[in-house]
């Protein structure tokens, strides 16, 4: 009896983590940037994957931050300052999390986009975002 008990429970074991394993994980929402009218090109932005790396290197669970950036000579928002912040390790996490964008080197005018001043705001686990 034990050992029919014992094979059922395994059995159901096992079918439960099958069906958890087949589960989709939720979508990674991309991050948001606002160029304050700047109309700047984006030619890279980061994947999923560099998201879920970011916010596992920097311990970010829940939260949501908005970051204020400016645009270096290579396109890259660097030098992040974080405007606001809630949850643990969420600012910087959005600041390494800028520093996968990269901006085209002219805005859509023909300007320049060096020395553009940026915001990129992110969320995770339903918070929102009112920069």
């Amino acid at each position: 009896m034990r050992t029919l008990l014992l094979s059922s429970l395994s059995v159901a074991c096992l079918i439960a983590g099958s069906a958890l394993a087949a589960s989709p994980p939720p979508p990674v929402k991309s991050p948001k940037v606002i160029d304050a009218g700047a109309k700047l090109t984006w030619v890279l932005r980061p994947d999923s994957e560099r998201i879920s790396a970011a916010a596992n290197d920097d311990g970010a669970r829940h939260g949501r931050a908005v970051v204020e950036c400016t645009i270096n000579a290579a396109g890259r928002p660097k030098d992040c300052i974080v405007i606001e912040a809630e949850g643990n390790g969420f600012g910087r996490f959005v600041s390494d999390l800028a520093g996968s964008f990269k901006a085209a080197a002219k805005d859509a005018e023909g300007k320049s986009s060096v020395g553009r001043k940026v915001r990129v705001s992110y969320a995770l686990e339903g918070t929102s975002i009112h920069p």
